[in-house]
């Protein structure tokens, strides 16, 4: 499209859908004229004298201009003369206008006086764009000195607070805070929230959390600490637009902006609370959709493979804006520290093996029906395929017998039981009642989301006077839960998420001085959780979730490579409309609407790059989840046909014909196509089909998938079969609840690398001085590493601050002088492969552990080489020499 096209078929509407009158040259002016002057910029093509957009106000002043480009041309070639433009209007009204550059898709947005450019995703309304005005006009400066103690006064939350103000100060848009739970984050943002609403600063902030409960506790602390702020909990498809403070769970905020119209800049600042992986992944367009400033919180930050928390908030180099981790508020006094028991059990440890059960138990299991061979399960499947009640048994009298108690009444004291299912938390509560009938069913109750009195028992969980101690929870209780007093943790099910985990662990962390002091809380593992994250510190990543509609899209693909000609054409066709059916107005999709246009616009001559709209197909509405993957599975069946892979084919047309066998014969649109159906159950059918009859086929099949009676093949097994503790032992927790401290971590693998590749640092190992513009240099090189002097002194607990007397240290280190040490080690001597790659294990250990040490030497990975480790590889002198090299007795502390 040419630029009169992208703005007719474009800009005009989507300035309709912002509340702005095309028609009304009270509001807008088309072709707005400027008096050019001398000071143009180079290059200005002086017939050029129009503004495209000029957006009024309501003085009938231009509060915005916009400049169109044609849609295949970039906005930034705008840049220069949409300024000279905005120069011209100050000149002539006194206040310099806003500035949109557009091709119709890609919009930008530069407050030019004030902000770099950004790109935004549609055009703000007028009050929006009266705000800005208005906050600019004022010149609000942000100082730590406004900040009230009384709502966070503590060292660490002053300098939080600080640090965001200096983020906002120097004209970022992003912040990212890493708290360890329980330090008061909640405290800690509104704290920041009150100085931003006093100044001015922002009108509307909008604070998410992932669950309700959150939400209502972020509720009630903001009317604590905030009473004279206008506020509304947003719980359904509608709210009141005159309040100032704004608190809601991602997932009625997705439902909200389904159905109600809220402008882009209508939130001046968005806090999400707890930022983790799966926040971007099905809540992300709420921060697409609106331009505003982003703070994320978040206990644990995790390293994600696609979407990277530290970049989806603009921090550098994986540095979070400020990070108080668990550890700190452990030596400050400000948290508690907690045991770890490890239990095994037999069952749970072994697994339920028939031939190591005693005869009793065998004889029982044999009466009742069940055969030697079927109970073979191994210890992951209790509570998943197998149910035991002797297993959950144990779990509850080992937390009785060793868990704290409350000293005033004897009962345990405050515990959560994080249960594996729903099933599992209500067997645990039978099972406590039964063993423990003097409690009355007052002392251990199940807190689950499908329960209609959750609130209420949340309240009395929370209250030190109930009975109520146990609280025995799936997914309710792992994150948000404030009650101090709690004691005791029990892990009753695996967890994966490092994320997850540290949020759990959270709930013990808080200091309690009430009825008695809480000087520790203890954590009974029956899963081997920490084992698992000691062993493997950052947890499973989870994998990228696809919608069905992807799926789709992409196995089309892969088909479309195989299929003729003919049937191609065909597929296309298919292809074309599935990309039709692509949401044009949902916010993610608006932003990747230059790289969706080609397809729509010229689909023959893009082919080759149809991977690259593949994610936008998660945008489309799942409605009917059965159809669509009784549609997938067909369309591997026919690229298996294609490429002729027989094992994939048949295990596919297995699938089919089980899917076809479930429909339910007694519904009226099944009967109507018995006869088909009778064929379709036979695998034969399917595989004398071709490609456009299995097309014909799926089309009547599919739409019938919504009447597939449930699998039910699934055998139950519940046993009470007895099991026992194999052992019980104290963990030693040898990870850190930050990963290492990221982004300290970050700036130790920067160092790294410039100690291996600077000259400059070199010369420190043999001990020469460096002349002033050597320094230079090395500081020129932190700055582009985005390091400060300060940073390097703190993270190396270094006392000087000067850079020379700092890398000396630094150098000094094994994790630095090492590597450079068997560098030259390698050099000087002539070794076989193997003892090259054993040098190059030591240098990588060094790297990932910071440390090394001869025993080290002789366990894994370096068993990995020969059984003895390093006295395998080398002998004699050449032995000793790298020895001395390892022991690098100078350093030695």
């Amino acid at each position: 499209m040419n630029e009169a096209q992208t703005r007719e078929n474009l800009i005009d509407d989507e300035l309709i859908k912002c509340g702005w009158n095309i028609n009304d040259i009270t509001k807008i002016i088309q072709e707005y004229k400027i008096e050019l002057d001398d000071d143009l910029p180079p290059f200005f093509d002086r017939t050029k004298r129009f503004v495209d957009y000029a957006l009024l106000n309501k003085a009938g002043n231009v509060i915005a201009i916009i400049e169109a480009k044609r849609e295949n041309k970039s906005v930034g070639s705008a840049k220069t003369q949409a300024e000279y433009y905005a120069k011209r209007i100050k000149n002539a009204q006194g206040f310099a206008p806003f500035i949109y550059i557009t091709n119709g898709h890609d919009i930008e947005f530069w407050d030019s006086e004030n902000y770099p450019i950004r790109k935004v995703l549609s055009y703000h309304s007028l009050d929006d764009l009266e705000t800005y005005r208005k906050r600019n006009d004022n010149n609000i400066k942000l100082s730590p000195e406004l900040l009230n103690p009384n709502i966070a006064g503590r060292y660490y939350q002053v300098n939080a607070i600080t640090k965001a103000l200096e983020t906002l100060s120097s004209k970022q848009r992003s912040i990212f805070w890493v708290m360890a739970t329980g330090t008061g984050k909640t405290r800690t943002i509104i704290s920041l929230v009150d100085i931003l609403l006093r100044q001015g600063y922002v009108k509307r902030v909008l604070f998410l959390a992932d669950r309700r409960e959150l939400a209502r506790q972020a509720m009630d602390n903001f009317k604590e600490h905030l009473p004279n702020q206008s506020r509304e909990r947003i719980e359904a498809d509608s709210f009141e637009k005159d309040k100032r403070l704004y608190v809601s769970t991602y997932q009625t905020m997705m439902s909200l902006l389904k159905k109600t119209d809220i402008s882009q800049g209508f939130f001046d600042l968005i806090i999400a609370d707890e930022s983790h992986r799966s926040i971007y992944n099905y809540y992300g367009q709420l921060f697409l959709k609106f331009d505003a400033i982003k703070l994320g919180l978040t206990a644990t930050p995790v390293d994600f493979i696609d979407r990277d928390t530290f970049q989806f908030f603009g921090t550098q180099n994986g540095n979070p804006t400020f990070a108080y981790t668990y550890e700190e508020a452990i030596k400050d006094e400000f948290l508690v520290p907690y045991d770890v028991i490890d239990v095994k059990t037999t069952f749970l440890t072994d697994g339920i093996r028939f031939n190591l059960l005693d005869k009793q138990e065998q004889e029982r299991l044999l009466v009742d029906g069940y055969t030697g061979e079927e109970i073979d399960f191994e210890g992951s499947s209790v509570e998943k395929m197998v149910k035991n009640d002797d297993t959950n048994r144990l779990i509850l009298t080992t937390l009785i017998e060793n868990g704290y108690k409350n000293p005033l009444t004897n009962l345990p004291a405050k515990t959560i039981i994080f249960a594996i299912n729903k099933p599992h938390a209500h067997r645990l509560a039978k099972i406590f009642d039964e063993l423990y009938p003097e409690h009355n069913s007052q002392v251990a109750k199940v807190i689950v989301s499908d329960l209609n009195n959750t609130d209420e028992l949340m309240k009395q969980f929370r209250d030190e006077s109930s009975e109520f101690n146990i609280a025995i929870s799936v997914g309710m209780l792992d994150t948000g839960i404030d009650v101090p007093s709690i004691m005791n943790l029990v892990f009753a099910k695996p967890i994966y998420s490092k994320a997850k985990f540290w949020q759990m662990i959270g709930r013990g962390t808080r200091l309690y001085d009430g009825d008695f002091k809480k000087e520790k809380f203890v954590i009974f593992d029956f899963w081997g959780n920490f084992e698992y994250f000691n062993q493997k510190p950052s947890g499973e990543i989870p994998k990228e979730t696809k919608s069905l509609h992807r799926e789709i899209f992409e196995q089309n693909l892969e088909l479309l490579k195989h299929l003729s000609e003919e049937n191609a054409v065909t597929l296309k066709n298919e292809i074309k409309e599935h990309i039709k059916s692509i949401p044009k107005n949902d916010y993610y999709v608006k932003t990747q609407m230059a790289t969706l246009a080609p397809f729509i616009d010229d689909f023959e001559n893009n082919i080759s790059r149809l991977d690259t709209i593949s994610k936008l197909f998660d945008s489309i509405t799942v409605k009917n989840y059965s159809e669509l993957r009784f549609r997938l599975q067909t369309k591997k069946l026919q690229t298996y046909k294609s490429i002729q892979d027989d094992e994939k084919l048949q295990k596919s047309i297995e699938k089919v014909v089980t899917d076809v066998l479930r429909l339910q014969r007694t519904i009226t649109a099944v009967q109507a196509n018995e006869k088909l159906l009778d064929e379709a159950n036979e695998g034969l059918f399917w595989l004398e089909l071709d490609f456009v009859q299995i097309n014909a086929v799926t089309n009547i099949v599919a739409p019938l998938m919504i009447y597939k009676s449930k699998n039910d093949e699934t055998k139950e097994y519940h046993f009470d079969l007895k099991d026992a503790i194999k052992s019980k032992t104290d963990i030693k927790i040898n990870h850190l609840s930050v990963d290492l401290k990221m982004y300290e971590e970050q700036i130790r693998k920067t160092i790294q690398k410039m100690v291996n590749q600077s000259p400059t640092l070199q010369q420190l190992f043999v001990g020469a001085t460096l002349s002033e513009d050597e320094i230079e240099i090395l500081k020129n090189e932190l700055l582009q590493e985005d390091i400060e002097v300060e940073q390097l002194s703190q993270v190396y607990a270094c006392k000087s601050k000067d850079l020379v007397e700092i890398f000396r240290a630094i150098i000094s280190k094994k994790e630095y002088k090492l590597p450079h040490l068997l560098d030259n080690f390698l050099k000087t001597h002539a070794l076989s492969s193997n003892q090259i790659e054993f040098i190059r294990a030591i240098k990588h250990y060094i790297e990932e552990k910071h440390d090394i040490t001869r025993k080290d030497l002789t366990q894994n990975p370096f068993t990995r080489f020969h059984k003895a480790g390093i006295q395998g590889m080398f002998q004699g002198s050449l032995m000793n020499e790298l020895l001395v090299i390892i022991d690098d007795k100078e350093n030695v502390k």
